[in-house]
């Protein structure tokens, strides 16, 4: 029989909350950038009988590898958000998909600063238990 700690490790709140902040401002937008290139670009590869050294991986199935990785990437973090409370659903919408600043979206949203910023942390942690990619939680060791 498994204890709650073991299959759930504590949380490294903090640590977790700057992990998915990294991941929605840098590594979501790029996805984004790279899934949405247009994929007929990839040349064909060329056959030929003529021998020639260097070439050890095949260069056209790793960039659709990489494209379709980044198009789950972009999947994935819209059904994370959506697995979120309505409060969160509007923070990371807000901030990390519409690129408002967060000065407007505090705004917007009524809450005063201290309150913004623990419903945004709130929001990076409800978006780390539900992104099913990767995990971007940082435990207690």
């Amino acid at each position: 029989m498994y204890k709650m700690d073991e299959l759930f490790p504590q949380v490294d709140e903090k640590k977790t909350v700057a992990k998915v902040k990294h991941f929605l401002k840098h590594s979501l937008p790029k996805m984004q950038r790279y899934s949405h290139k247009d994929i007929s670009s990839i040349k064909s590869p060329t056959i030929t009988d003529m021998p020639r050294g260097g070439s050890v991986g095949n260069q056209q199935e790793e960039t659709i590898t990489q494209r379709l990785y980044a198009c789950q990437v972009v999947e994935c973090s819209k059904e994370a958000i959506a697995c979120c409370d309505a409060i969160s659903r509007q923070i990371l919408w807000a901030v990390y998909v519409k690129e408002n600043t967060i000065t407007a979206v505090q705004l917007e949203s009524g809450y005063g600063e201290t309150r913004f910023r623990y419903y945004k942390n709130r929001a990076c942690l409800q978006f780390a238990d539900a992104f099913m990619i990767e995990d971007l939680h940082e435990f207690i060791k």
